[in-house]
Order: C-alpha cells, then structure tokens, then sequence
C-alpha cells in the first residue's frame, strides 16, 4: 500500500481586516465586563452618597477664571487682543492677566487637574473611555475634532463630549480629552453651578435668592455694573422701586437670554421699559435697548454655536 500523503495545510490568502476588528470586540466585551463589575462594588446607598459629593462646591482656590467678551464688536475685531474702537484693552488680573477688552466678564471653571482630583476622590477606580475607536484602536474624533466620551464613576455611566477649538496637535488631544471628562462630570452635577449660575438662579422676576441658594451658586458681583437713572422726584414712587428691582437683576442675568426675557416682560408690566439705564459700557441708553441689544447678541452667538457644532 502507498503511503498516505498529507495534504498542505491551507494558506489564508487575502484580506485581514477582520484581525483588529475582532481585537476591537474583545477590547469593548473587555471594557463592559470591567464596568460591570464596578457596579457590583457599591451599594445603591453607597453610590448615591458618593455621587453626592461630585455635586459639592469646589474650594475658591480651586476656581479658576477666563475672559468672555460681552461686546460683540470686540469680539468681531481684528489682531489681538479684541478691543473695538468704544472700548479699551486691559490686563485682567482676576483672568490669569490675559490682555482682554474691558467689555468682559470673568468666567469661572474648574480645570483638568481639579476635576481628576474631584473624581478620585469621590471613586478611586473612575474611568473614561471613547465612545468609538478608529481602525488602530485609538479614540475616534468626529467631523469636528471632537470626541464622544463614556465617563464611569461609581458603577454608574453618562456620556459627555469634548473639543479644543483653534489648537491642533498634542495639547489638543490633551485639551479635547479634559475637556469631555468636565463635561461628563457636568452630567453628573460636578462644577454644575459654574456652568449654569445665570440660568438657575433667575427663577422669577423678582424674586430674591434664598441664602442656601445663593451659597451654593458661589453667586459673586463677577457681572458687569448696570444702574438706572435718576428719575424726577414727580414720578411714582412704586415704578422707581420697580425699575431699581429689575435694573439690579441684570448683571446676574446679562449671560442668559431665557432670564433677560423674563426681565423684559416684567419691565413692560410695570411700565418701565423705556426709562434710561447704564449699560456695562457706562452709556446709557432706554431699558428697553440695552436689553433687546443683549437678548439679540446672546440669540446670534447660540445660532454660530449651533451652526458650528
């Protein structure tokens, strides 16, 4: 009998994407399994009080300041810094002293540091993954340069997104990368009162702010000064202290279209819309002006968000 010939063993012949797909698989299988188990670590009590504390003030030193010009003028001109012809070019102390148009306010945030400081110390074994990953495995960016971001904290996961507008290389993989994990964290109700003071805390015209809530905003004199004009002595004393009301709620509302059109429907129910008032710039002008001006400016600069996102 002729002895039995072995057959070659078959040569994969082709294509092998299918290799790091599949490695991309496990990789993800890995990453749930890994979630899933730190959920298991924490008690439904345990989690919700560690939650709790991502929602805690940030200390003052802790709190950090940027420019945002309120001028639109400055904000279109040309060379740096900003500054249109009505306004002057400073070097704000409270910003870091960053050249800036004296038609600005400061801003508060909290940085990439004190936000990993916050999450380690609410749940030492916090993560942050991409949403999806390119064909090397690495985080996959959008049309924009930006990155969707899954950001675990105790068992318990919320997607946030990141960008670093006008930077390009490693600082702004760094930049993209801090900046979804603070706004992950925001989702959470990390550093949320920075976020959205102006709009929390205008929650009827008129009304003041209760001392809790005050304090938990962090609420400062950070807004530009508005003032209204004298009035003569022969009108109302009722509608000069309610035009004073509504002038001293602008400043805290000067970042937010939503509280400005309450002020606006509350300075036409008393009838005070057109008396004059100091706006930031320190011309004044009708309320009804400065107000409409600000309102239109805040709506533009939504609408170039928007178109650019």
């Amino acid at each position: 009998m002729a002895p039995a010939t072995e057959a070659p063993a078959a040569v994969a012949e082709g294509s092998t994407q299918h290799v790091p797909n599949q490695l991309l698989d496990r990789l993800e299988d890995l990453l749930q399994r890994l979630t899933a188990a730190d959920a298991e670590l924490y008690t439904r009590e345990e989690r919700i009080a560690a939650l709790h504390k991502l929602r805690e003030p940030f200390a003052p030193q802790e709190v950090r300041y940027r420019p945002q010009p309120w001028c639109k003028k400055c904000s279109q001109a040309q060379g740096w810094p900003k500054v249109c012809e009505h306004h002057h070019e400073i070097k704000c102390q409270r910003c870091g002293g960053q050249k800036i148009t004296d038609a600005h306010i400061c801003l508060k945030y909290i940085g990439h540091a004190e936000a990993t400081n916050r999450l380690l110390n609410v749940d030492p074994f916090w993560n942050w993954e991409p949403l999806s990953l390119d064909q090397l495995g690495l985080p996959q960016y959008d049309g924009n340069r930006g990155m969707w971001i899954r950001l675990t904290v105790c068992g318990v996961t919320r997607i946030g997104y990141g960008d670093a507008t006008g930077k390009d290389g490693a600082n702004a993989v760094k930049e993209i990368i801090g900046d979804a994990i603070r706004n992950a964290g925001m989702r959470f109700g990390m550093a949320l009162n920075l976020w959205t003071s102006s709009d929390l805390e205008i929650l009827e015209p008129g009304v003041p702010l209760a001392p809790e809530l005050a304090a938990e905003l962090g609420r400062t004199n950070d807004a530009p000064a508005i003032k209204s004009a004298p009035q003569p002595v022969a009108q109302e004393t009722g509608g000069q202290a309610d035009f004073d009301r509504i002038v001293g709620q602008l400043p805290r509302s000067w970042e937010s279209a939503v509280a400005l059109k309450q002020i606006k429907a509350d300075a036409e129910k008393h009838h005070v819309f057109d008396r004059k008032a100091q706006g930031p710039d320190g011309t004044w002008m009708p309320l009804r002006t400065l107000v409409t001006v600000r309102i239109a400016e805040l709506q533009q600069a939504a609408q170039e968000r928007n178109a650019a996102a």
